[in-house]
This record gives structure tokens, sequence and C-alpha cells, in this order.
């Protein structure tokens, strides 16, 4: 990283995943940067497993660890950028392993704006009986023959909303905003103290990120694409039922902040396939319905 480049605080929510923060945390162990050009926040958001032992045993890195009472991740991503003291703000999961050089990656991508967001690569593994692999998981990190590549795919979800971006990365997408995934995306910190940060309203799974996303679009942000800040997600099991019902509740306050997207469209395009051309036509018709009746 040059001078020019600013100082980086990567924020990390997390709630009952102590293995998969373990290997996450090994992850950021393996980064390129110096240590004193960046840091990494760790919320624990009510954590009852063995996340406070896996932070105690975190090793040689530049990390600061909070825990707050369970509130949910807006609010955990909150609590981490007022914690955090870098200009740039990187958000990561914690059940997510970024490649070496992920954090310069996401760095370098700004050079040159004061106004951008930078979306992340997100591949995603699914690992059975994570607990006892977690250590072979471990070694595969900076493995020079693809590591956690091997087995990996490009979410489905992840690959329609980042089909805006172009072969350099770049798009004026009028859904661009569809595309802040907030488990592996960079902004500066002035930015998104412009927006307001993430909605606390929010306190189920799902939607609070794209909700913000939105905001940063109205606020004439510019997005760009990184695949080499890339990311692994270890995907895990939800009980019957959870995406539907928290994305339903998610919706709801969506479209009570935006009415232009009504529930019914964002669930069709999060639950039921919905294409971003459809999604795109179809919130331009509510939109005209609402200046009509106005």
């Amino acid at each position: 990283m040059t001078a020019a480049t600013p100082s980086v605080s990567v924020v990390v929510p997390t709630r009952d995943q102590a293995s998969r923060l373990s290997v996450t945390l090994r992850a950021f162990a393996s980064q390129d940067v110096p240590r004193d050009d960046w840091e990494i926040v760790v919320v624990d958001d009510g954590s009852r497993d063995g996340t406070a032992d896996v932070l105690a045993a975190a090793g040689d890195l530049p990390l600061r660890a909070v825990r707050t009472p369970p509130r949910g991740r807006a609010a955990a991503r909150n609590h981490g950028v007022r914690e955090a003291s870098g200009e740039l703000i990187v958000f990561c999961d914690g059940d997510r392993a970024p490649v070496p050089g992920y954090v310069r990656a996401h760095a370098e991508a700004h050079t040159g704006s004061a106004h951008r967001v930078v979306v992340g690569d997100v591949r995603e593994l699914y690992v059975s009986d994570f607990d006892t692999r977690a250590e072979s998981l471990a070694g595969l990190l900076t493995a020079p023959s693809g590591g956690l590549d091997r087995g990996a795919r490009t979410p489905a979800f992840v690959k329609k909303v980042c089909g805006v971006y172009d072969s350099a990365g770049t798009t004026t997408s009028p859904v661009r905003w569809l595309s802040f995934l907030s488990g592996n995306v960079s902004l500066p910190r002035r930015l998104f103290a412009r927006a307001g940060g993430f909605d606390e309203d929010f306190t189920e799974w799902g939607l609070e990120h794209l909700e913000l996303g939105y905001r940063l679009v109205r606020l004439g942000a510019e997005y760009r694409h990184c695949r080499s800040a890339r990311n692994h997600h270890f995907a895990h099991r939800r009980p019957v039922g959870f995406y539907e019902a928290s994305l339903e509740a998610s919706a709801q306050v969506f479209a009570r902040k935006h009415p232009e997207f009504p529930e019914e469209l964002l669930l069709d395009l999060t639950l039921r396939g919905m294409s971003l051309q459809e999604f795109e036509r179809r919130a331009a018709d509510e939109r005209r319905a609402a200046w009509a009746r106005s």
C-alpha cells in the first residue's frame, strides 16, 4: 500500500459461529498489509458459544474485539464502525475467509475516488461437519494450488446482482445497489456516515445491506466490482423456513421506508427468482403509479 492509500478498518460482526470465526481470523493473519496500516474490529453480537475464547487466542493480529447485546447485524456493523479508526471501512462477515491480498485489494480499488463503493468477489463453500474440519480448512487458506477455490462456487444471487458490472468492474445501472452485499464490501467512512449507516430498524436477517446500498445510490455513489477482493463464505444450515420468514419481515421494513419497492416485489427478487431487468421495470412502474397518486 502506498502512502496515499487510506488506513483501513475491517469490521466483522459475528454471533455464535466460533469455529468459522477462528478460520476467518487465521485468513486475516495472512494479509500482506503492514500492521500499522489496518485493523480488524470484531463485534460479538451476544454470542453464547466459544467466540470469546477464539478472540482471546487470535494471536498477532491488529485486532480490537467488542461485545454487545444481541441486536442484529445492522446494529453490530454500526457499532463496529463507531469503534473503528480507519478512513476506509471494509465489511466482512465472521464466517468468511479472505484470500491473501484481500485488504490491499479493497484499499487500492478506492484509489482516485472518495465517493466509491467497492463490492468484492464472493465464493461459497458447503462444508459438512465444519467444527471437526476447521483445522484442515485453515491449512488451505494460503495453499498455492487454489486452496479454498477448489469446490467453491459463486452463489446464484451474487451472480445475478453482480451481473450489472462490465469486464472492468464498472457500472451505471440504476439497480447497482442490489450488489451492496455487506459480507464483502467497502466504502469511505465519510460516505458511510453521510448515508447514515445501516438502519437499525432491521433486526431480522436480510435486506438491511441492500437498503443502505439504495440510499448510497441516491447520494450518487459510484460502484465498482473488484474480483481480487475475494472471500470464501462457509455456508451453513438454517432452520426450515428461516430465510422466508426473515426476508418477509425485512421486506416489510424496507417497503415501509421506500414505498416504491413493495414487499412482494422484494420477495419476488430475493426468493422467487425474478430477474434484475424485471425488477427494474416493475420498480419503475411502481414509481410512476406513486407519482400519479400524488
